[in-house]
């Protein structure tokens, strides 16, 4: 009996020998086109059992944890919502594009504004920070001495460095390669305090001289200037500035016999002066310029308005200190730094000094009013003198240090007054600090230690 299937005994055959040639090309050697002499003593470098292991990982635990460092950025959120329903005409496109072409160009200020956006709906009252360290801000020219004074540029770009090696240097802050940007010699003068004048296009730098310098970043001249200080003025080593944005920009220095005298960076010339007990170690003004608070060796705070002949208005007397080292403000509280160690957070109502919260104790002397506020809290990590206390610029975190102690910096979540236990890590090479800053946005924190180093970290949002 023979069954019949309905395939051609020729078109059989043909697939026999399609099956066998194929075989027989697929275990054909192919020779070469052209022979190279030089492949053959060639010899890999790396094998597959040789190839390190996170190589293969980077779409994963990397990614993750990138994510959790940076974020997502804004312009990245808008185009995934533009196309989450499926649109995909011509119109998303380019406004993705448009997106694109946008950090390209602006990348820094995009980045660093959706930053602080995120931070800033991001914190919480909890005890770890998420910092990244970035290259040093001055690693391109570092210092040869002590850092003594780090400040930010309003532009958020440019940092300034300057220390007893007499030298000013600024620097173009990218994180990556930092690039000195100028540099400025003061022969015979090592600095202990430099700061941006006014609107940001001069310098102010001092030191133990009873006269200053000023340095014109449009014209690179330099200007010595005595300010008509009097001759009683034997030191103009320590200084504070208006802030920027001030209308009429003034410097007051502070002098050991308790004289601050003011100095108008308009006219170069001596504009007032306030009288406190004891030395003026301390001082810091408000945030429109009409107010100045000084403290120093008989622990209290004077404020002083500067609108009315300079007269005292205020004085606040702090129970935690002997003598008050260390002073600043921001919209909403007032840190004062003391010998002890300790720094006390007192409430600063409408970002104004003079404000009492709760008067415990109130006496008039003429014009002038002696009161003990209530403090809102005491931050008491620090075992040596407070030297340098500054916030961020929207008074979220708070930065304190003490030089006589090794790796003695911290930083304090506000309003709860809580020290994050991260940072410093025990590997962080904070050495001796002399002095830190913030970046107008918050987004960096550059550090100024006893090796010379400007020590520079990324601040994301915090931990939650």
């Amino acid at each position: 009996m023979s069954t019949h299937t309905g395939e051609n005994p020729a078109s059989r055959q043909a697939a026999g020998c399609a099956v066998v040639n194929a075989t027989t090309m697929s275990n054909e050697i192919l020779n070469p086109a052209w022979e190279d002499r030089d492949d053959a003593d060639a010899k890999p470098t790396t094998t597959n059992k040789s190839r390190p292991s996170g190589l293969c990982t980077v779409g994963g635990s990397a990614r993750l944890q990138h994510g959790r460092l940076v974020g997502s950025p804004r312009w990245a959120n808008s185009f995934r919502a533009q196309h989450a329903g499926g649109q995909d005409d011509c119109k998303d496109m380019n406004t993705g594009l448009g997106n694109m072409r946008d950090l390209v160009r602006n990348g820094g200020d995009q980045l660093e504004g959706g930053g602080k956006s995120d931070q800033a709906g991001c914190l919480t009252p909890d005890d770890l920070i998420v910092a990244t360290r970035l290259q040093d801000g001055n690693v391109s020219d570092p210092s040869h001495g002590v850092i003594r004074s780090l400040e930010f540029h309003q532009n958020g770009r440019m940092l300034l460095t300057a220390g007893l090696d007499k030298h000013i240097r600024l620097f173009d802050i990218d994180g990556v390669r930092n690039a000195k940007v100028q540099g400025v010699f003061l022969e015979d003068f090592p600095i202990h305090k430099a700061c941006f004048g006014g609107d940001g296009l001069k310098i102010v730098a001092a030191g133990r001289r009873n006269y200053f310098y000023t340095y014109d970043l449009q014209h690179g001249t330099i200007e010595r200037s005595s300010a008509l200080l009097g001759k009683e003025v034997r030191s103009l080593e320590s200084f504070v500035q208006s802030t920027a944005g001030a209308n009429h920009p003034v410097v007051a220095f502070l002098g050991q016999d308790g004289q601050v005298p003011l100095v108008s960076l308009k006219s170069m010339t001596t504009i007032g002066s306030v009288k406190m007990n004891g030395s003026a170690r301390a001082g810091v003004f408000s945030s429109d310029g009409q107010r100045l608070m000084t403290a120093g060796g008989d622990g209290v705070v004077y404020v002083w308005d500067l609108r009315n002949q300079s007269r005292c208005i205020e004085k606040i007397v702090d129970e935690s200190s002997v003598q008050v080292t260390s002073l600043a403000l921001s919209h909403g509280h007032l840190a004062v730094g003391s010998d002890t160690g300790v720094v006390s957070i007192y409430e600063n109502l409408k970002g104004e000094p003079g404000i009492p919260v709760e008067a415990t104790e109130n006496c008039w002397n003429g014009m002038q009013q002696m009161m003990r506020r209530k403090r809102v809290n005491t931050i008491t990590n620090l075992m040596t003198e407070v030297d340098n206390i500054t916030f961020s610029a929207d008074g979220r975190i708070l930065a304190v240090s003490s030089r006589f102690k090794r790796d003695s910096l911290r930083l304090v979540h506000m309003p709860s007054c809580k020290v994050f236990s991260n940072f410093p890590s025990s590997k962080s090479p904070l050495n001796y600090v002399w002095t830190a800053c913030f970046s107008p946005n918050g987004a960096h924190l550059a550090i100024g230690n006893a090796r010379g180093r400007a020590l520079l970290y990324r601040i994301h949002a915090f931990d939650t």
